[in-house]
């Protein structure tokens, strides 16, 4: 399990992922000008996945920064960055529940409990 996270500096956004999302946050704010802020994270799984659909989903509004750790993940602001926070919860949550639900049936089955 990985965060998806959202990163903000200097009227961009960083759409990115990390299992340390604090030393992946101060490894960018080390190597990339300006200071960054943490703006949202979430924890997912196939977190590659998610970020890649992400950067898909909003790579008309790429703005990679020149030099830096993670550089072409930069996005300019906008609306989308509601829409994006919105869809990595509703992800997250989709994940959770889709856990939550193989454990309670995987223990009905153990506990042979029938529905």
């Amino acid at each position: 399990m990985n965060y998806i996270y959202l990163l903000y500096s200097r009227y961009s956004f960083k759409i990115g992922l990390g299992s340390m999302l604090k030393r992946r946050v101060e490894q960018i704010d080390k190597t990339t000008k300006g200071k960054q802020r943490l703006v949202f994270a979430v924890l997912v799984f196939k977190a590659r996945s998610v970020e890649t659909y992400l950067h898909r989903r909003y790579r008309k509004y790429n703005a990679p920064f020149r030099v830096g750790s993670g550089k072409s993940e930069w996005f300019r602001g906008g609306l989308w960055v509601c829409e994006a926070a919105l869809l990595m919860v509703a992800i997250s949550l989709l994940h959770w529940l889709v856990l939550i639900a193989a454990f309670y049936l995987i223990l009905l089955i153990v506990l042979n409990i029938r529905l």
